[in-house]
C-alpha cells in the first residue's frame, strides 16, 4: 500500500509540475488588445504648470494625459487574457499583434508597486489611472511625480489621480518585498509601446494541496481497479 501511495504522489507532483510549466513557458504567443472588454479608460485629466515626458514631449501650461488600460487577449486561446499597463510612455500605442514573454522580471521598484497597490485597481478607474502614473514614474523616472523628466505639479488642488499616484509611490518605496504574489508578462510590439501584465502566482501550499488531491484520486482509482479485479 505504501508503494502504491508513493507512486501516486510522484505522478501527482509530476502532473502539477507539467501544468505549471505549460502555463508559464508557452512563449512566444501572440496577443492583441481588446478594447471591447471595457478595460480602456479613455480618460483625460489636466494639470497646470507641469512638464510631461520632457525627454520626448513637453507641454508648458495646461496639458492632458490619455490613459488606457489594455485587455490583452491570446489570439489562439481567447480565454487566456491579461489586463496590461504601458511601461513606455514616450512611445505611441499603434496596436497590432503583441508577443507575450512570460515570467519576465521587472525592476524591484515596479514589483513593489504591484504588490502594494495593484489589488486596489480592480474595478476602480481612479486607482487604475493613478497606478499607470506611478508605474510610468517607477519604470522611467526618479520615483517622484514632482521632479525629474516626467514631472507634475502636486498640490492640494491637483486631481485625485495625482494624489493617489503619489500615495502609491510612497507605499511602494516603503513596501518590504519578501514574496512575489504575481507572475509578470511583458507584451512587446516593435512598432508600439511595451505593456506589462500580471497574473496571480499560486501559493506553495496551493500546489501541495493540488498534488495531494491528485495523489488521492490516483490512489482511489488504483484501489477500485484492484477490488474489481478480485471481485
Amino acid at each position: 500500500m505504501k508503494t502504491t501511495f508513493n507512486k501516486a504522489m510522484q505522478a501527482a507532483v509530476a502532473a502539477a509540475a507539467l501544468t505549471f510549466a505549460t502555463a508559464s513557458y508557452a512563449s512566444p504567443e501572440v496577443y492583441n488588445s481588446d478594447f471591447s472588454a471595457g478595460a480602456n479608460l479613455n480618460q483625460s485629466i489636466n494639470a497646470t504648470g507641469a512638464a510631461f515626458f520632457g525627454q520626448d514631449r513637453e507641454w508648458n501650461g495646461d496639458f492632458s494625459i490619455d490613459v488606457q488600460v489594455f485587455q490583452m487577449v491570446n489570439a489562439g486561446k481567447p480565454s487566456q487574457q491579461y489586463v496590461a499597463y504601458c511601461i513606455e510612455p514616450a512611445i505611441n500605442f499603434n496596436g497590432g499583434d503583441y508577443t507575450a514573454t512570460y515570467n519576465s522580471q521587472p525592476s524591484t521598484a515596479v514589483r513593489k508597486l504591484f504588490e502594494s497597490s495593484y489589488a486596489s485597481t480592480q474595478g476602480n478607474s481612479t486607482n487604475q489611472f493613478a497606478f499607470q502614473l506611478a508605474l510610468w514614474e517607477l519604470a522611467n523616472d526618479d520615483a517622484n511625480l514632482a521632479t525629474g523628466a516626467q514631472k507634475y505639479v502636486i498640490n492640494a488642488g491637483s486631481p485625485a489621480e495625482f494624489q493617489a499616484a503619489q500615495t502609491m509611490l510612497s507605499n511602494a518605496l516603503a513596501y518590504n518585498l519578501t514574496t512575489d504574489h504575481y507572475s509578470y508578462v511583458t507584451f512587446s510590439n516593435a512598432g508600439s509601446q511595451t505593456l506589462l501584465g500580471v497574473s496571480a502566482v499560486p501559493e506553495a501550499d496551493t500546489w501541495a494541496m493540488m498534488a495531494v488531491g491528485l495523489g488521492l484520486v490516483g490512489l482511489v482509482g488504483r484501489r477500485k481497479q484492484k477490488n474489481e479485479k478480485f471481485a
